[in-house]
């Protein structure tokens, strides 16, 4: 019956298997749906298929085992694909070069991950010249010493269509020279940059500037090594990202405060930063973050917020999971360190969690810090913390925290009853047995709200009690 159909008909049911999730092949990134089997049913099939290229998007795949100088001369010339995945060593980098070599104008996506330092030199001396289709890039390395840094001269120093550029590991100091070239880009990421590829604030926003559809941007760092000699003062003009929505930062403060008093970013919906710790905003002309998210029209303030506690890092967002608006993740293995950072941020007042009505603050279960009998820690930076949340309704504690935050607590009586959390109504304390007492740091709490007027509900809870209390509200 299928035979039927006029060649109109088939070329729609094979865009239908094109676009078909099941009907792909995870390549990379990439997927790339499997032609190959449908050309091989009868002449007229192949013909039909063979007529559409551009619609029906068709590649010819090369990987790390693709005997790549004989195959490509089996397919008619379609753009390549180039995917070598886990540990690319010196004969799988052979592959890549061949094609590149067989089809320099037709290379479409690459994909490479895991590339050691010898293989890493062999591709950069085999690169030197323009990929003129190129529009996917993507080249990592997980070498826990620097590999070498890529030359000026790498991929002929341009990438004139390249739509997303992707390095992780690898060193490329002329970094921004090279993308000056490729003005269609929409997505970048340079990630895990060792310090001997460090590209400066000004560097990078004035690559930057040249990337008017430039939508998604993460810039990470390796050590913390990587920062600026000194603060810039502000600039009286800063440069627009009009389509930017997805930012992400790995790095040191004092690079991310002069990064962003460079730029706006009008459309920005996401924001992660990531900080080393070190002196968080020492910044001698204010702290920056605060501006650059009030600027941000489209980061608007959180209604509820979650802060957890790990081994190696604290961090805050709007939710537990993607998708996210806002992430602040400070690295620190001290607790009462991660602690005073995060007050310390929080003290600039950022716009998305000033008014902030659901806070649940938790540890990690796999976490072994100790807060109690712990003589390094005191209270004072919960209450600190506490103090910035003036609009905080209802508080989810942890297992874990519920000891350290009952301690602080415990101090608020008498005339300093209503110094934190004044707007505080519902507590919600998680522990294994859901039945069992009320710590007595939180029945002196409540007592003295009470004596004040303001009552708090206290609810002992299981977690996922904890979870479905969150969502519902």
């Amino acid at each position: 019956m299928i035979e039927m159909l006029p060649d109109n008909v088939l070329l729609e049911i094979f865009d239908f298997c094109r676009a078909d999730p099941a009907f792909h092949i995870n390549i990379g990134w990439i997927y790339t749906w499997r032609w190959q089997a449908l050309i091989q049913v009868c002449r007229r099939w192949r013909c039909v298929i063979y007529g559409s290229p551009r619609r029906l998007r068709l590649r010819v795949v090369c990987t790390d085992t693709t005997p790549t100088r004989t195959s490509l001369n089996i397919w008619p010339p379609f753009p390549i694909s180039i995917t070598c995945r886990c540990r690319v060593d010196e004969k799988s980098v052979e592959n890549v070069i061949a094609a590149v070599e067989h089809g320099r104008d037709r290379i479409y996506h690459i994909f490479i991950q895991d590339i050691n330092r010898a293989a890493l030199e062999i591709l950069a001396a085999a690169m030197q010249q323009p990929l003129p289709t190129l529009k996917y890039f993507c080249l990592t390395s997980d070498e826990s010493e620097s590999v070498p840094a890529l030359p000026e001269t790498f991929l002929g120093g341009s990438a004139p269509l390249l739509d997303y550029f992707d390095f992780f590991g690898i060193p490329f100091p002329t970094f921004p020279k090279f993308i000056l070239s490729s003005t269609h880009m929409r997505t970048l990421f340079i990630l895990h940059i060792p310090h001997s590829g460090y590209i400066s604030p000004n560097a990078m926003v004035a690559c930057l500037a040249a990337l008017p559809n430039l939508e998604a941007l993460l810039i990470g760092f390796r050590s913390p090594l990587s920062r600026p000699p000194q603060i810039t003062p502000p600039p009286r003009t800063r440069i627009v990202l009009p389509a930017l929505i997805d930012l992400c930062f790995d790095g040191v403060s004092e690079y991310f405060e002069d990064f962003i008093a460079q730029i706006d970013a009008p459309q920005l919906n996401q924001l992660h930063v990531t900080f080393f710790m070190d002196h968080i905003f020492d910044n001698p002309q204010g702290p920056q973050l605060r501006h650059f998210v009030g600027r941000a029209e489209r980061l608007e303030p959180l209604d509820q917020a979650v802060m957890e506690f790990n081994d190696e890092v604290i961090w805050i967002s709007n939710s537990d999971g993607f998708p996210y608006r806002f992430r602040l993740d400070i690295l620190c293995e001290r607790p009462d360190w991660q602690l005073s950072s995060m007050v310390e941020i929080f003290g600039q007042k950022l716009p998305p969690f000033s008014h902030v009505e659901q806070l649940e603050i938790s540890q990690n279960r796999l976490s072994n810090i100790v807060w109690i009998d712990n003589p390094d820690m005191d209270s004072s930076p919960w209450l600190e913390l506490f103090h910035l949340f003036i609009a905080l309704q209802s508080l989810y504690v942890s297992a874990k925290l519920v000891a350290p935050v009952a301690a602080a607590l415990q101090e608020l009586t008498e005339g300093r009853t209503m110094e934190v959390l004044p707007a505080l109504h519902s507590l919600f304390l998680e522990e294994l047995e859901p039945s069992g007492p009320v710590p007595e740091g939180i029945k002196s709490f409540v007592a003295a709200r009470q004596l004040s007027g303001h009552h708090v509900a206290v609810q002992m809870v299981g977690s996922t009690v904890v979870r479905r209390l969150r969502a519902r509200q």
